[in-house]
């Protein structure tokens, strides 16, 4: 492992509240949400990567190890030359934020959205660029007034949701 991220649904495992805990079985457990590290070995069937090669992944736990064993498809590259730190702290948000756009909403060019809570945020952010690049018609965020800079940067219309009424 070269850098693992703290983030709050590692403390909410740690506290036993996150809907990832019951997975956990019995404590102590070793946290760590998203990783990136160099691969140093391969299983016999792994042809895909190379030992020594940067990679990114979603352990949801074991990633504060100095080892992980993980499937190979769980995978993602690190382009060269990226700092692990940099690369980490953008592995859950932008799942997230694809997730939320694909999966869940199951966007489509042209289409307007909102993102409420925290457009500003990291997984806010990783909404507004991935919408752009969804070519989205109006991303509309909600973010407090000293923030609405980053939401406008990004390409979204801030909404300042503690002086307008959203509904």
């Amino acid at each position: 492992m070269l850098a693992a991220r703290v983030s709050i649904a590692d403390i909410l495992m740690r506290k036993g509240v996150h809907s990832e805990s019951w997975n956990l079985g019995r404590t102590p457990f070793t946290p760590g949400w998203d990783v990136v590290g160099i691969i140093d070995k391969l299983g016999d069937k792994v042809s895909t990567w190379q030992t020594g090669q940067m990679v990114a992944a979603l352990p949801i736990v074991g990633g504060y190890s100095e080892y992980i064993s993980l499937p190979s498809n769980d995978l993602v590259p690190v382009p060269l030359g990226l700092d692990p730190a940099y690369a980490v702290s953008l592995v859950l948000n932008y799942i997230t934020a694809y997730q939320m756009l694909h999966r869940c909403a199951h966007i489509k060019p042209g289409e307007i959205i909102l993102i409420n809570g925290g457009a500003a945020g990291g997984v806010g952010t990783a909404l507004l660029q991935l919408g752009k690049l969804a070519n989205l018609k109006k991303m509309y965020g909600t973010a407090s007034y000293r923030k609405h800079n980053i939401v406008s940067d990004l390409g979204g219309i801030p909404i300042d949701y503690k002086s307008v009424d959203l509904v």
